[in-house]
């Protein structure tokens, strides 16, 4: 990987990071996608679910947490740790220094797979979800899908340009 893509990387993983256990458990962090299921149990009303159906997709939704739970662990021992006290100001950023491009491109390379991990996991789980659901509900829920992770998608953006304009 190119060192000039690392900061672009690390913008698109570090909020994974983050997020992958947030104060709400696995997949409770605001910088991590809400799962393919988490999206249908957010809408109940809008894909016209039955209590059943609701059921079903919690029951799906609790299994998809515990077999990712290993992976979210290893994605938070992989995180750097935090400085503890307040962030640190224009001047302290400038001054510190550079960081160890080497170190977090073997970060990199370590997350790579539990991060493809967790995206299998969840299609594998969307697709038994399917099962679930009614034609009409399966297109809905491919709108809702696709609309969330192009806002993810902006947001990451968003983040990575506030990024450039701090350097």
């Amino acid at each position: 990987m190119s060192l000039k893509l690392m900061p672009l990387v690390l913008v698109l993983v570090v909020p994974l990071l983050a997020g992958a256990q947030g104060p709400h458990g696995p997949g409770g962090g605001r910088g991590k996608p809400p799962s393919s299921l988490e999206l249908l149990l957010k809408n109940p009303q809008e894909l016209a679910l039955t209590a059943e159906q609701v059921a079903q997709l919690e029951a799906l939704q609790a299994a998809l947490e515990q077999k990712n739970a290993p992976i979210v662990e290893q994605l938070e021992a992989l995180r750097p740790p935090r400085p503890s006290g307040p962030p640190p100001s224009d001047t302290e950023r400038m001054n510190r220094p550079p960081p160890d491009f080497e170190a977090m491109r073997e970060r990199m390379q370590q997350l790579e797979p539990l991060i493809t991990e967790l995206r299998a996991n969840d299609a594998a789980f969307y697709q038994e979800a399917e099962k679930l659901l009614s034609d009409s509900q399966k297109a809905r829920a491919q709108e809702l899908i696709t609309q969330e992770r192009e806002e993810h998608q902006r947001r990451h953006e968003a983040m990575r340009q506030r990024m450039q304009n701090r350097q």
